[in-house]
């Protein structure tokens, strides 16, 4: 399998590769849209070209470009014939989501965006596993907290710009909205309510947000993703994760790479991380890592979560750092 990078705007995009490149994939192109993660990425790789990311020797397209921009990519990629592989979000509003949709069913290509939390955190690839063998039964309640480094600094420009980046519910809420649909099996989720909290000092940075869900069947989730994370933890994030269970629960430590499962016969805390990463290897393998249907549905929710946040959400203020 060959890949053309296009689109290197979010850090991201080095994982994606590395994890396709180490899986048995080749890379063909490296299109950067950026003056700093594109070069350098380019560099790792000096036989991909610089363009023609569409080219006949191209299997699948990698996009982590500003997040607005990459659903216009992944239908390029998708009518040219590519699968497509994106980093979160893949869309940022309805109308992308509509298009991405129908030239998905018109085309037939895989469009996988890739829930890092979730598919690329060992600790959560290994608790997955001991839900689906049933170690804390049937799944009825989530919790899924993305804490975030704000590092303002080193954010680029249309990181302040919601129409850009999505909203925060959009943009890093697809983690946990992922989490509450994969875990409980759900095929959509209903929104309950949901807040943002924007950063007086930059209008445009939401700096958090929460959400309550529902699914068919009334099982509900909560989760809250935000750039509160003190400087001294020494990681961008203590992000978690916990599954009540009808037979017992389940907690990720994902920074420390911690399960702790417990149920009728034991307290159990499991370190995950030599656990393997496999999505890259399972993609190239021509599995889905998750349905088409589930990958839409996600986006779906978390567009609903933000308008609701929008509308009822309150502004606040932080230190800046």
């Amino acid at each position: 399998m060959k890949l053309a990078v296009h689109g290197t705007d979010h850090p991201h995009v080095v994982e994606l590769v590395q994890h396709l490149v180490a899986a048995g994939a080749e890379v063909g192109a490296i299109v950067a849209t950026e003056a700093g993660i594109g070069p350098w990425l380019a560099s790792q790789y000096p036989d991909a070209r610089s363009d023609n990311p569409l080219g006949d020797d191209i299997d699948v397209v990698v996009t982590a470009a500003i997040p607005s921009e990459r659903a216009q990519i992944a239908i390029d990629a998708m009518r040219a014939g590519k699968d497509v592989v994106a980093d979160k979000p893949g869309i940022t509003n309805g109308a992308q989501l509509d298009e991405v949709r129908a030239v998905q069913s018109e085309t037939g290509r895989r469009w996988i965006v890739v829930f890092g939390e979730r598919l690329g955190n060992p600790a959560m690839v290994w608790a997955e596993r001991q839900v689906r063998a049933g170690r804390i039964g049937r799944v009825v309640h989530t919790v899924g907290l993305g804490p975030h480094r704000l590092t303002l600094k080193h954010r680029p420009e249309w990181f302040f710009d919601p129409a850009r980046y999505g909203g925060i519910l959009t943009d890093i809420g697809a983690h946990q909205v992922d989490q509450f649909l994969w875990f409980t099996g759900s095929p959509n989720a209903e929104v309950v309510t949901a807040t943002v909290h924007a950063d007086d000092e930059h209008p445009g940075l939401q700096i958090l947000g929460e959400m309550v869900l529902r699914a068919p069947d009334g099982r509900t989730g909560y989760a809250r993703v935000d750039y509160f994370t003190p400087t001294g933890l020494g990681t961008w994030g203590d992000v978690r994760f916990h599954a009540t269970g009808t037979e017992g629960t389940l907690e990720v430590r994902s920074s420390e790479h911690i399960v702790t499962i417990v149920n009728a016969h034991e307290v159990y805390t499991h370190d995950a991380s030599k656990n393997p990463i496999t999505w890259a290897r399972d993609f190239i393998n021509d599995d889905m890592l998750m349905t088409q249907a589930h990958v839409f549905a996600v986006h779906d929710v978390c567009l609903r979560a933000q308008a609701v946040g929008e509308t009822q959400g309150i502004r606040t203020t932080r230190p800046t750092a």
